[in-house]
């Protein structure tokens, strides 16, 4: 099982970053309609949800800078930005990181029972390796919502970087 998870981990992010890579700057920041939430915030959110869900069962702290808490925890939104927000570049180098150290650190340990079981509505969650195949699921359900927002724009192919305004094709 181990396996099979750190290989849907790793796939599951190659999507996530393929959509980064082909958003740009001005995109990533359009919320059209009633949309509460930007490609940025999405992608800054799969990062930030990943660790501060993982760690704290292990032990360990999560490794998420405070501002990235503050723009992209559960319930926050660019309306709230008081701040600007990390470029992509900036993003994309926290969500490569981001699982290989996680397979490093939870390699083993995912038929580990945790302390006290997740609870999800009327599920429970009860072991590392259950938390990881949430949060899994979770980065799918934001990649959605990232595709949602780049069809609601317009753009048509949502795996090729469309130009930045003003600049020449």
């Amino acid at each position: 099982m181990e396996e099979m998870l750190f290989k849907q981990m790793q796939f599951v992010r190659k999507r996530t970053i393929a959509a980064l890579d082909a958003t740009t700057e001005h995109l990533a920041d359009e919320m059209p309609g009633n949309v509460k939430n930007s490609i940025r915030w999405n992608l800054g959110h799969i990062f930030v949800s990943q660790d501060t869900l993982l760690y704290p069962f292990i032990g360990e702290e999560h490794h998420v800078p405070k501002d990235y808490l503050e723009l992209f925890a559960i319930g926050s939104s660019p309306h709230q930005w008081k701040s600007d927000p990390p470029t992509l570049q900036e993003i994309r180098n926290f969500l490569v990181e981001q699982p290989i150290r996680i397979q490093k650190d939870f390699a083993g340990k995912l038929e580990e029972r945790i302390h006290q079981p997740f609870k999800l509505g009327e599920y429970e969650l009860t072991t590392l390796g259950e938390l990881l195949s949430f949060a899994i699921w979770h980065e799918g359900l934001h990649q959605g919502a990232i595709n949602t927002i780049k069809r609601a724009v317009g753009t048509e192919d949502l795996w090729t970087k469309v130009q930045e305004e003003n600049q020449l094709v």
